[in-house]
């Protein structure tokens, strides 16, 4: 029996914005619609999120990963808004390696967050994020991509590091710190 494929190289890239792609066979500019619906954003904001910047920028990047994700656009203007490199460009480079393979990810990102550590102009948080909710699907059609899942749980731990940049914050890179 065949379980939705967890995919650990978007997973570990951790970025990808949304935009609208390209001209699809009825001439619209957006993805057919899939059966995972188009779910609100990726982080539903806490009273935590709302009074800490770093965490409701942290939020924000992800919002932004999950929206260039599901319109396969790795060069969605939200994306700069939320990361810069060297995450943007692996962000960048994971959402044009899925669009090549004709590849969208559909769903939702769950986040257990600790309190971010902020020394200066630099932060750091460890997160358990969940991409169990988050699945394949063609990006032609919008049907869900069946494939095993040869790995992994679909929660994984990584800590990121944001820096401060004008009057919020930017995810600049994060480690991999394996499943949660």
């Amino acid at each position: 029996m065949g379980r939705r494929l967890r995919i650990v190289t978007v997973a570990l890239s951790l970025a990808l914005p949304l935009a609208a792609c390209g001209v699809g066979a009825d001439g619209s500019r957006e993805l057919p619609p899939g059966p995972a619906a188009a779910s609100p954003p990726v982080a539903t904001p806490s009273a935590t999120a709302a009074t800490d910047p770093v965490l409701a920028s942290y939020l924000r990047f992800w919002n932004a990963v999950v929206a260039a994700n599901r319109a396969a656009d790795p060069s969605l203007p939200v994306l700069r808004t939320a990361a810069a490199d060297p995450e943007l460009s692996r962000v960048r480079a994971t959402v044009s390696r899925n669009r090549v393979q004709q590849l969208s990810l559909r769903g939702d990102v769950g986040h257990s967050p600790e309190p971010a550590k902020v020394t200066g102009g630099t932060a750091t948080l460890e997160d358990c994020y969940d991409i169990s909710g988050w699945n394949p699907v063609r990006l032609d059609t919008g049907q869900p991509i069946e494939i095993t899942e040869e790995s992994g749980t679909g929660r994984y731990r990584a800590r990121y590091t944001l820096r401060r940049s004008g009057t919020g914050w930017l995810v600049v890179n994060h480690t991999a710190l394996g499943d949660c």
